[in-house]
């Protein structure tokens, strides 16, 4: 099955997504855009695994997200990635990225590791994915839009918790399942 585990984001942090897809969309900006359910701040991409690895990845998380406290998050800023000339996906950034955001996200990736999944290909950037863009020549104006943004704040919300998602990718686009969620002490 094809996993990831993440945080949830709450509903006024999607309401104000929505909004600033709106404005990105008014600029001329072409993407296919992430369903407000789907959007999540992404720890670990783990990819396929099978029944044994997702049983250890769960033991694992369990004891590791136990001892963590409820920490709070600023949804800010925009960017592309991997940059605005040249997009293929647009997101909204998450902070702090150190202090418990990174123990969270560390925690997933010793436990990846550990279940036998290579290391993560690139560095943790906290972030959440608001659209994805097929070819950067067609992008329309996505430098200026995100210019236009760059002051963009949805707000903060407490992180209470981590999950662990199945992703099945569909024609209508991809469908999450939460399998376990992990709440912070």
């Amino acid at each position: 099955m094809r996993t990831f585990v993440a945080i949830e984001v709450p509903g006024f942090i999607h309401a104000a997504l929505e909004e600033l897809k709106g404005r990105l969309r008014g600029a001329g900006v072409r993407a296919s855009w992430v369903k407000p359910g789907n959007i999540h701040l992404t720890l670990r991409f783990l990819g396929e695994i099978d029944a044994d690895q997702a049983a250890g990845l769960v033991d694992m998380l369990e004891i590791e997200y136990a001892s963590i406290r409820p920490f709070v998050l600023q949804v800010c800023g925009v960017g592309a990635f991997p940059n605005a000339r040249r997009p293929s996906v647009l997101w909204v950034g998450c902070e702090p990225a150190e202090g418990p955001l990174e123990r969270v996200q560390q925690a997933a990736e010793t436990a990846a590791r550990a279940v036998g999944l290579a290391p993560a290909a690139k560095g943790f950037r906290a972030h959440l994915t608001v659209g994805r863009v097929k070819d950067w020549r067609a992008a329309g104006p996505v430098a200026d839009a995100l210019d236009q943004a760059k002051d963009f704040d949805a707000g903060e919300f407490e992180a209470s918790g981590v999950a662990l998602f199945r992703s099945r990718l569909m024609s209508t686009g991809a469908v999450y399942e939460r399998l376990r969620e992990f709440r912070f002490s």
